[in-house]
């Protein structure tokens, strides 16, 4: 355990470091030609949208009992919610650098 002595010089030392400028803390490299990495991984939830399409219009269109119907258009439903999951993407969703910005006070 450490004394609260050497805590208390720790900061301090830490604190003037700071101002003095040596001890810079190191920020991480970003590649500005790359988009950032999305939250949710895609790929799954794109072979699940297709699924979901292809045995929504399968059932759809080939049987038509009511047991199909319905299991068909839950299967629809789900391939429209995993598409709206897949485009609503936070890197999609982010703000827009080719336009404009709006100042406050300016409206136009």
């Amino acid at each position: 355990m450490r004394r609260p002595a050497e805590i208390a010089i720790g900061l301090a030392l830490t604190k003037a470091l700071d101002r003095v400028g040596g001890a810079r803390r190191p920020v991480p490299a970003v590649r500005a030609s790359s988009p950032p990495r999305s939250a949710v991984k895609r790929r799954p939830l794109l072979v699940f949208m297709l699924t979901s399409l292809a045995v929504g219009l399968v059932l759809m269109l080939v049987f038509h009992a009511p047991v199909t119907r319905i299991v068909g258009v839950s299967a629809l439903f789900a391939f429209i919610v995993s598409g709206v999951f897949l485009i609503a993407d936070p890197v999609f969703l982010g703000p827009d650098e080719d336009l404009p910005s709006v100042r406050e006070g300016e409206r136009g």
